[in-house]
């Protein structure tokens, strides 16, 4: 295996984003290890095809094959050991990443970028950067992915197989699994395109069963004997390094005749016979260190409250006892096979013993910096001060880097009833739903975290009551009066001035939604103002609302031009689909309509409500519906009007209170009941906006004029004055106000009459 350059993404870089570098090269070759140079071969003929795919249970030697193969490689090998924190498809992929970037210079420079900011959409983002960050052209390289069982989601594999479907042609994967994973096998057959070593490839034949028993220190056995162990064992070599283990020195006979007519399993044998070879100190090391995934002399020395530790696993690696050390020679994994089976065994002989263990190891790990792997630890101990304060230590900074999939696991992980009961993690429980639109369950779990002292100090160092209320403030759109109360409580109790903020954004959305427009732009102005550039999730949160407050009233001085960069920031956050993006979204429809381009406005209250859930219940989503009514409206189109009215209403019936969105239903139906005039074939209408502006125009004044009496950009008065040409079919001035003079003389003129909030004027 070819040394791994420092090269791609920095390793600060990488560091930041969560990457564990131990995770990022093989372990050692065990001494002794049998050489298997046929199947090395085999392997190395796989460039030719796709995927090199190793599929067999536990203990065949799938990751010493790879080791022997990976070391022996003439081009560069990029590793993975993955594992079960890697379900998270942010993580695996930063991890391919960071593996990618040993050996390619570009890998990582943007595509990290895109993974945090885009968790979800692997494909569409992160994939083509990805593949960009890799020549086309170069020398042949090798992504090893080790374990893949343990990270396999339909998601990681579909991601997986789209990698494998468009990767260069320099690039060859490999892939270590238990089972068949779903990367499209019987196609990749098929084609040709896979190279298959299955457990019948890795079982010892004779000369490697002989190999490996004089490794293992057992000589003089007869070629029957040697045939009964591998009938025995299927020539399966975890079995026969444990039999190898167990074989005396005397009466070998009496042991094969025991092993013909035994009837126990290998698992039955580690979990007793085995460890009976090991002295009382050793035994109870690996039994107890069986709760680590990995582990290392301070490590264990902690969690098994005692000294020397180094010591027994240095010497544990060098009698091949189910134990591999990484190539620095620090990290060392007993063998899963070994491991389980001792895990069965603790969790039976010593069970109250197992949460201790896990105790210990979550806190070596928070002391070590190690947040992630300490809350696994800490679940596991079902310490549930611990887990809490961990989860919510660590909830806001994974949001910012996409990995919500690891939050929501630890959540669903604490289920048990005092976890589901705990206020703190009630309050992240809140935020996770939050951030899926899920409106219903945000509420129902703060008021679970309100049932918790309002004073004490968690996530962001803020005290809880203060974070339920603003929080509410902002989800609780479905019963605007009780939102309207928690912001207004939440302006009381806030302890700076950026969070007082906050709390005013979240207010000035219930007053834009009960249809005080004048003092929600008051309040939302304000939160703008104090909400910092720090917090961009909330800040764009108030820009969004404002705009709409400000559009209901044709006023776009404050936050229309805010708009571009927010929708941007919000997206390369990975943020662009959480209810801050969707308002964004109608924010950005509003202004499209606004400047006479209803089409294109419709586009975007389409979007919000992808993002918001098309089957989703929240007044959100429904002002998103009488956004776009309006707009079809606007466009001469009964059918998306009604049926955009009708959606909006299903959703108004079920919620306690809207504020004023069921009235604005209610007038939107009153006047789609008149007629609706079309100016040109085009069948749209010139906005409130435009005729003024052309009205203004008409009466002899410059475009900058206009634009100092609109209070709007020089900019948009002229992206107002071509619309109205265009739907005027003019190419001038002049003749745009000869079209207007027609069409008032004939009934036909374009504006609709009676403006209602909502639409510009």
């Amino acid at each position: 295996m070819t040394s791994r350059p420092h090269t791609g993404a920095s390793r600060g870089e990488l560091i930041e984003v969560g990457v564990i570098e131990g995770k990022l090269s093989p372990s050692r070759l065990p001494s002794g290890a049998v050489p298997r140079d046929s199947l090395v071969r085999r392997m190395s003929s796989g460039r030719a095809h796709r995927l090199t795919l190793i599929s067999a249970p536990a203990g065949f030697g799938k990751t010493t094959l790879l080791t022997a193969w990976a070391s022996a490689a003439s081009g560069p090998v990029c590793w993975v050991s993955l594992d079960r924190g890697d379900t998270d498809p942010t993580r695996f992929w930063t991890h391919v990443i960071a593996a990618l970037a040993g050996h390619e210079p570009l890998a990582g420079t943007t595509s990290l970028a895109a993974l945090r900011a885009h968790p979800g959409d692997f494909e569409a983002y992160t994939l083509p950067r990805l593949l960009d960050e890799i020549p086309r052209e170069g020398p042949e390289l090798t992504l090893v992915l080790d374990d893949f069982h343990l990270a396999e989601t339909p998601q990681v594999a579909s991601n997986v197989a789209a990698f494998l479907r468009y990767r260069p042609d320099r690039l060859h994967l490999v892939v270590a699994t238990r089972s068949d994973p779903a990367l499209g096998v019987a196609r990749l057959r098929a084609s040709g395109d896979l190279l298959e070593i299955r457990a019948e490839d890795l079982r010892f034949d004779d000369r490697e069963l002989a190999s490996f028993l004089d490794g293992m220190g057992v000589v003089g056995l007869s070629a029957e004997d040697q045939r009964r162990l591998a009938h025995r064992t299927g020539g399966w070599p975890a079995p026969l390094r444990l039999l190898a283990l167990l074989m005396p020195d005397d009466n070998r006979g009496d042991f094969m005749e025991s092993l013909a007519g035994g009837s126990r399993t290998v698992v039955d044998y580690l979990t007793s016979d085995v460890l009976d070879l090991l002295s009382a100190d050793v035994h109870e090391f690996v039994l107890r260190s069986s709760v680590l995934e990995r582990m290392n002399a301070s490590l264990c020395d902690a969690v098994l409250a005692r000294t020397g530790s180094g010591a027994v696993l240095a010497h544990l690696e060098r009698s091949n006892f189910f134990t591999s050390v990484d190539a620095t020679g620090e990290w060392y994994q007993l063998h899963h096979l070994f491991a389980e089976a001792l895990r069965l065994e603790l969790t039976r002989s010593r069970p109250d013993l197992v949460p201790e263990l896990h105790r210990r190891a979550a806190a070596w790990f928070e002391a070590s910096g190690d947040l992630e792997t300490a809350t696994t630890h800490a679940i596991q101990a079902r310490d549930l001060a611990m887990a809490s304060r961990l989860v919510s230590q660590q909830s806001q900074p994974f949001v910012a880097s996409g990995r919500w999939a690891t939050v929501v696991r630890w959540l669903s992980d604490l289920d048990w009833p005092d976890a589901r009961t705990d206020p703190e993690l009630a309050f992240d429980r809140a935020i996770a739903a939050a951030f899926r639109n899920d409106v219903d369950v945000t509420v129902s779990w703060l008021d679970v975290a309100g049932t918790g002292p309002p004073g004490m100090i968690g996530a962001m160092g803020l005290p809880l009551g203060f974070r339920t209320d603003f929080l509410r403030a902002m989800v609780g759109v479905n019963d605007v009066s009780v939102a309207e109360a928690a912001g207004r409580r939440a302006l009381e109790s806030a302890p700076t001035p950026a969070w007082r903020g906050v709390a005013l954004a979240g207010l000035g959305q219930a007053q834009y939604l009960r249809g005080e427009y004048v003092a929600a732009q008051q309040s939302l102005r304000r939160a703008v103002g104090l909400i910092p550039d720090a917090n961009p999730v909330l800040l764009h949160f108030a820009i969004g609302n404002l705009a709409l407050a400000e559009f209901t009233e044709g006023s776009s001085r404050h936050a229309a031009p805010l708009l571009d960069s927010a929708l941007e920031r919000i997206r390369s956050i990975g943020q662009g689909l959480t209810p801050s993006g969707a308002i964004l979204n109608m924010a950005c429809g509003e202004r499209a309509r606004a400047d006479g381009d209803a089409r294109t406005a419709v586009q975007w209250f389409d979007a919000a409500i992808a993002m918001l859930g098309p089957n989703s219940r929240n007044a959100w989503l429904a002002n998103a519906h009488l956004l776009r009514a309006a707009a079809c409206r606007t466009l001469g189109d009964v059918t998306g009007q009604t049926r955009s009215l009708d959606l909006a209403d299903a959703i108004l019936d079920r919620l306690p209170d809207p504020g004023a969105l069921v009235a604005r239903s209610r007038d939107l139906r009153r006047r789609a009941s008149g007629p609706m005039h079309h100016a040109t074939a085009f069948g749209e209408q010139l906005s409130g906006r435009e005729i003024t502006v052309l009205q203004l125009a008409a009466a002899g004044l410059t475009q900058r004029e206009i634009a100092q009496q609109l209070f709007i950009s020089y900019n948009t008065v002229k992206s107002h004055l071509k619309a109205t040409y265009r739907k005027l079919g003019a190419s001038s001035r002049d003749e745009a106000m000869d079209r207007w003079a027609d069409l008032n003389e004939s009934g036909q003129a374009p504006l609709d009459p009676g403006g209602h909030p909502g639409d510009p004027d």
